[in-house]
């Protein structure tokens, strides 16, 4: 994979933090590197990673939903160029940011008091796994 996304995913594991902006943050660094990914693949392949990227934007919805602020106190990520022969790297690379961000909302599912919250961390839980089915192609 190119530098810039090797770089781009490792740094945001490691700093993601904990709670609901981590959870944004990975999100949407999944579906941002989904679109790029999908404009890089074969259309057919390009089709299914793209409703993955509007899956991790459905849940990043749904955690901006419960927490407001928690886009406030982000950066956003921005992932360089990418090669076609490296789009499975890449692929995979979204998929352990994705699988992050599931482990951050089941984790905090587990501790959230609040009825509204725990249903919005549901809803959340359930576009990252749908999505990541749709980026790797597993559904099991």
């Amino acid at each position: 994979m190119t530098p810039a996304w090797t770089h781009t995913a490792e740094t945001l594991a490691r700093d993601a933090g904990q709670g609901w902006p981590a959870i944004w943050t990975l999100t949407q660094a999944a579906a941002i590197g989904a679109l790029n990914l999908a404009i890089t693949v074969p259309l057919g392949v390009g089709v299914s990673v793209s409703y993955a990227a509007m899956d991790f934007r459905e849940a990043q919805d749904e955690v901006e939903w419960a927490h407001p602020e928690v886009r406030a106190g982000t950066t956003a990520s921005v992932f360089g160029p990418l090669r076609p022969e490296d789009s499975g790297q890449a692929r995979d690379a979204l998929d352990r940011l994705a699988a992050l961000a599931l482990t951050h909302a089941a984790t905090l599912a587990e501790t959230e008091t609040n009825l509204a919250a725990q249903a919005a961390l549901s809803r959340v839980m359930a576009r990252l796994i749908t999505g990541r089915a749709k980026l790797t192609g597993r559904w099991s």
